[in-house]
């Protein structure tokens, strides 16, 4: 046995607390941006914040924060026509219209937004422009919450301007 590995078997005898793994959310989706110009009107509202996850299939991190953060943030009736909650697939040929009504790919738009990892996490506003700081990757799950929390309140104060 490893250094590391005799560590890590001693931290769980002293806090057994450390073995367990955050409850799942079984199957939990988000609707897939495909006509933001459309969202953002439907809105009908300019300061609304758009949440946007680009993520790519089978991965882990985009699960757990499409799982544990995304999906309830999206079912939450509090901040419908302050939150429109969407995701992407870094990969995809899948047909997207933009904000300024331009068709594109989902691949595409994430080039054009410059994302180049996932998960990552966009705000932005019902123009397509970022109001906050990206989250990219998934963080450590003690903090990734607040980091939320933080990006959605500067995005909101951001888009009501």
């Amino acid at each position: 046995m490893n250094w590391r590995a005799l560590i890590a078997a001693a931290a769980l005898v002293v806090c057994p607390a450390l073995a367990a793994k955050p409850a799942r959310t079984a199957g939990a989706t988000l609707p897939v941006l495909v006509h933001a110009a459309n969202d953002a009107r439907e809105a009908a509202n300019p300061g609304v914040v758009f949440v946007l996850l680009f993520s790519l299939p089978g991965c882990h991190y985009c699960e757990e924060v499409r799982n544990h953060y995304l999906a309830p943030l999206a079912r939450d009736a509090a901040n419908r026509g302050r939150l429109v909650v969407r995701e992407i697939d870094l990969n995809s040929a899948r047909a997207l219209t933009d904000f300024d009504g331009t068709s594109t790919t989902q691949a595409a738009f994430a080039r054009r937004l410059k994302v180049q990892f996932a998960p990552t996490v966009l705000f932005l506003d019902a123009r397509g422009q970022q109001v906050a700081s990206p989250l990219i990757g998934a963080g450590k799950a003690d903090f990734y919450g607040a980091y939320l929390d933080d990006a959605i309140a500067t995005g909101l104060k951001a888009a009501a301007r």
